[in-house]
């Protein structure tokens, strides 16, 4: 007697095998995409300092030390900043243009985290909605319709000085 398989049993087995793959497979933090279930969890690419006291809170100035901040070294770099006490997350991004950029980590749309997209001096919104936005924080494409709440910046020495 031949083993079959139902067409039943055969169906749910392909459907799961392919929702694995479509989960996991749309992308990956280590191609720098996310995949759909990173978008799903709002999970961004861009990581928080390496080194613990990369920063530091005075008042309404954030002080980076980019001596301690090696994610900022190249262009096109980003980190994310956040925790006690500041009250509100903060994106750093090293524009490809030489300079700095800071946002509030949070899209208009919906509130989830913000990444840089390579090679395109935009921010993109790690949710499935993908707001993007420009690094002067206006709305580029998606459905968000605000912008995104921008800080000015300003390098002295070997620190960036953000005003909250």
């Amino acid at each position: 007697m031949e083993n079959q398989v139902s067409r039943r049993a055969f169906l749910k087995l392909t459907g799961v095998v392919g929702g694995a793959f479509i989960l996991t497979g749309c992308g990956s933090k280590n191609n720098g995409t996310l995949s759909l279930l990173d978008r799903i969890q709002g999970n961004p690419l861009t990581e928080l300092p390496q080194i613990e006291d990369a920063w530091i809170l005075e008042g309404d100035t954030l002080t980076l030390d980019l001596s301690k901040l090696p994610e900022l070294e190249s262009l096109g770099g980003a980190v994310r900043v956040e925790g006690t006490p500041l009250a509100e997350p903060v994106l750093v991004v090293y524009g490809e243009d030489g300079n700095y950029y800071s946002f509030q980590n949070a899209c208009t749309h919906a509130g989830r985290m913000l990444d840089p997209v390579a090679g395109t001096m935009t921010l993109q919104c790690c949710s499935i909605s993908q707001s993007t936005f420009d690094y002067q924080g206006e709305v580029v494409s998606g459905p968000a319709e605000n912008p995104l709440t921008s800080y000015p910046i300003t390098v002295e020495n070997d620190f960036l000085i953000i005003q909250l």
